[in-house]
């Protein structure tokens, strides 16, 4: 189909069907004006889901699509769905640029605007309630974060975010999150009510007048008293989220640690982290030999080697994981790909096998979905499979966000369940600004 030429689809895609063209835009696009909870969220399985709904998504080019095609721009960037799809999907209308309906072979130009239709189907998450810790009068909200929940909207999360929860569940519209914390990890989270409130405690926060004190459960027994660590971390790959020790290259970040106790091969561990590095505490733990325990990322033998990073320890060229026999493909331009200019090949080898370990837990999840005799779930709406639940082990991990104190204020949330005897010894570790003083005299 030639560019410009205006598929009726574009006009008229709902539920997978082709309906009334002049008045089926608004279905497939608008959400409805007004949304109560119970309209977005419901619990089974123990899980919190999202009714699956239709959805734009519309962005102008990126500088690194322009000249490409745009079946090369979806599959080889958004390679969450398969090819056949974004095949069909281009020919059908679902994604177009410029309002318009394009063949798969059309090249994207700068300035135009990319939108795909879709019927989403957001991952849920743990019930674990999003709980309102203080709400003070000069509009600060400190919330005790659940794991598993992204901050802001991202990906393939939207309605099933601490924003939206906060929206919907609570009331809250105008918000401005705080401080940073993991989809993965839990604990304390400040969000403004206001901007001004969200700016004078972020310029705090530059300033280093904030505490940020956290709770982990490390692999191994963890050395007694105070251990400090400062290696320099650096981003290895933004879009696998993969951070490492780089002396070189590395920004200065600093974290203390001091055990609280031991039991059953593992180490309950009281962090202070003194700078903000992305993944901090989880890459410095990784480092001084002692990962978190159920961490995905940074406790994997297949991603990291037989050395998992310890004293920043890379895997070599040589070291190749165990594949299971699974035939990895990917694009050429994506194997090895490093931010920045990096021609240290230890760092490509730890992409590579970042990647490889993403695409075989893509076969695996695919293999599950394949499984029985009446083969996957799929949606009546959009034909894709439904993904399986995620594990009770895959909805967090042991990384707890406990107390954040500021000049004349200090919050702090329950311990998890997982630490819950660090009760009994958190108290003699934990920040005193009058002890701090007389350290430091």
């Amino acid at each position: 189909m030639a560019r410009g030429q205006k598929h009726k689809l574009s006009e008229s895609y709902v539920g997978g069907n082709v309906v009334n063209p002049r008045g089926a835009k608004n279905a497939k696009t608008q959400e409805p004006t007004v949304l109560l909870a119970k309209d977005v969220y419901y619990e089974e399985g123990g899980l919190q889901r999202v009714y699956p709904y239709f959805h734009r998504f519309a962005t102008h080019a990126k500088g690194r699509w322009v000249g490409r095609t745009i079946y090369d721009v979806f599959t080889k960037e958004f390679r969450d769905r398969p090819k056949a799809y974004y095949e069909m999907a281009i020919e059908k209308g679902i994604i177009e640029i410029n309002a318009e309906t394009v063949s798969k072979d059309t090249v994207i130009r700068n300035g135009d605007l990319v939108t795909h239709f879709i019927h989403r189907h957001e991952p849920p998450i743990s019930t674990q309630e999003l709980r309102i810790v203080r709400e003070t009068d000069d509009g600060l909200l400190v919330v005790d974060k659940p794991g598993s929940i992204p901050v802001h909207p991202t990906g393939r999360y939207n309605y099933n975010t601490v924003t939206k929860v906060l929206e919907m569940k609570h009331g809250h519209r105008a918000l401005y999150p705080i401080n940073r914390l993991d989809r993965l990890t839990s604990g304390l989270l400040l969000v403004g009510l206001n901007p001004n409130i969200a700016r004078n405690i972020e310029r705090d926060l530059v300033a280093h007048k904030i505490q940020k004190e956290y709770v982990c459960r490390v692999q191994g027994e963890f050395p007694e008293g105070r251990i400090v660590c400062d290696q320099p971390i650096r981003v290895i790959a933004h879009k696998l989220a993969l951070n490492c020790v780089d002396p070189t290259e590395g920004k200065p970040s600093l974290t203390e640690f001091e055990k609280l106790y031991s039991e059953d091969g593992h180490s309950v561990v009281y962090c202070r982290p003194k700078t903000g590095r992305t993944h901090q505490i989880r890459v410095h733990l990784q480092f001084l030999g002692f990962p978190v325990a159920n961490d995905p990322l940074y406790n994997n033998e297949e991603v990291w080697g037989s050395a998992m990073g310890k004293n920043g320890a890379l895997p070599q060229l040589a070291e190749e994981p165990e594949t299971h026999n699974a035939e990895i493909k990917r694009p050429a331009k994506m194997v090895g790909k490093c931010d920045g200019d990096q021609k240290n090949d230890s760092w490509k080898t730890l992409v590579k096998r970042m990647e490889d370990w993403k695409d075989r837990q893509d076969m695996i999840e695919h293999v599950n979905e394949c499984v029985g005799e009446k083969g996957p779930d799929v949606c009546d709406k959009c034909s894709n499979p439904v993904l399986p639940d995620p594990r009770p082990d895959e909805l967090c991990i042991w990384l707890h966000a406990w107390r954040y104190s500021g000049p004349g204020w200090a919050y702090e949330t329950e311990l998890p369940e997982w630490a819950q005897k660090a009760a009994d010894h958190i108290d003699r570790v934990k920040y005193c600004p009058e002890q701090q003083t007389a350290n430091e005299a």
